[in-house]
């Protein structure tokens, strides 16, 4: 999930989802200034919009007061509240705001926006959302957004993955930047120095999924069109997650389980040059150089897996993050007017570029990142970003990959029978 792509990745990883409790959001027995009875807004009089987001960087409060900002002031018959909801429970929070009668008007979704939407908790846009509009997304993008035609979110970011990398670490063992998985397991060998020097870190469940890919296989079935199947109990697949775990079990080149926490400590590892190369999304940029503002370190494209596809070989976590109107918002209208404008790029950048993200319409990233070595890396990457299809049943498949990766890491099980059980379990629970 463009947090998570988020994503994509994409994705991308790409977090990239909703949450739920208290709602700062109207009742229709609690009118508010320039609202009837019914919550109605009254032409003329200012109304109140509820906007609810998970923070993609530490300075989310900061960066959305700028935005808001600015829309009042454009806008001043319209309030925007805006409310930073941890993605630690986000689902949780999310369902259960949804399921009562005060949900935010506006929201931040990743690939959850689909559950929400099926069970009619979302706005259907498409009257909005015009053909020309559409026509400035690629097809992808608008199949990502469409659920039985019709379209329920906005696109807002776009993020993708990329491997960091420590330029002292790698001019002092003279390494090139590798191109190939056997210059990778190279590299990750020659960083490696023993008890606590890693050659590679952060090789978690979404990077497993995107080293299948680089292999030749698919998250789901039927090159990713059959959501009910996952798809990569495949000779790819397999060859793709004994990669990831040799990487750990058989070269030693990154981390064993449980070295680290917290993802944050192996964060920090890398900032203290304790890792050579980090598998992170792109936004990833941003936190180095407030952590470690000191730190030379740039960034590359995964290197190519065996895929036959060339598409596929340096596939990425990737993903898009998206902007949705709850249904039971009584100011859909205004909802609107407040996504437009946050989408414009203009205003998107406020937020796109401090938060080291781009944007799903490609036209507006060319004036973004000038000059920026890691995002122009970046922008080679976002090119070929692969969206996994939305399903409501996201949750359970990262759930189901985690534990897959984690019993092949330990040892507990070799990576094809780790496959073919994360496979077994999810199709038991459909």
């Amino acid at each position: 999930m463009v947090k998570r792509f988020g994503v994509l990745f994409l994705a991308l990883s790409i977090g990239l989802i909703v949450f739920a409790g208290c709602s700062t959001g109207t009742s229709s027995n609690d009118s508010k200034p320039g609202e009837d009875a019914d919550g109605k807004a009254v032409e003329g009089k200012k109304v109140t919009l509820t906007f609810w987001k998970a923070p993609h960087v530490k300075t989310e409060k900061e960066l959305w007061a700028k935005i808001i900002e600015k829309f009042e002031a454009e806008n001043p018959n319209i309030k925007v509240e805006f409310l930073e909801t941890p993605w630690d429970g986000w689902d949780q929070k999310y369902t259960a705001a949804f399921a009562g009668s005060n949900p935010p008007d506006v929201s931040y979704m990743s690939e959850y926006f689909v559950k929400f939407a099926q069970n009619g908790k979302l706005a259907d846009l498409t009257n909005y959302f015009s053909e020309e509009e559409k026509s400035k997304y690629s097809p992808s993008v608008i199949d990502y957004l469409t659920i039985n035609g019709k379209v329920y979110t906005k696109p807002f970011l776009a993020g993708t993955s990329v491997v960091f990398y420590n330029k002292e670490l790698f001019e002092k063992e003279k390494i090139e930047i590798p191109q190939t998985w056997d210059e990778l397991v190279e590299a990750a060998k020659k960083l490696t120095k023993a008890p606590d020097q890693w050659g590679i870190g952060n090789l978690d469940a979404l990077n497993a999924v995107a080293f299948m890919g680089q292999a030749g296989a698919n998250l789901y079935a039927d090159n990713n069109k059959d959501v009910t199947k996952l798809g990569f109990d495949t000779p790819e697949g397999i060859a793709g997650l004994q990669f990831y775990t040799d990487l750990v079990l058989k070269h030693a080149a990154a981390p064993p389980m449980d070295f680290y926490s917290t993802s944050e400590q192996e964060n920090q590892a890398f900032f203290d040059g304790k890792i050579g190369m980090l598998l992170s999304q792109v936004s990833f940029s941003s936190t180095i150089k407030t952590n470690a503002p000191n730190l030379k370190f740039g960034a590359f494209l995964n290197p190519a897996g065996p895929a036959s596809d060339p598409a596929k070989q340096r596939e990425a976590y990737a993903g898009i993050g998206t902007l949705a109107i709850a249904e039971a918002s009584k100011h859909k209208d205004e909802a609107w007017k407040f996504i437009e404008f946050v989408t414009a790029p203009e205003n998107a950048k406020m937020y796109l570029e401090p938060a080291g993200f781009f944007s799903p319409l490609p036209d507006a990233n060319e004036e973004m990142y000038a000059g920026d070595e890691v995002m122009e890396v970046a922008k080679e990457s976002i090119k070929n970003m692969i969206l996994w299809t939305p399903n409501e049943k996201f949750g359970k498949v990262l759930d189901i990959i985690k534990q897959m990766r984690e019993a092949a890491f330990r040892g507990v099980k070799t990576p094809e029978q780790a496959i073919k059980d994360a496979v077994k379990e999810f199709e038991s629970q459909s």
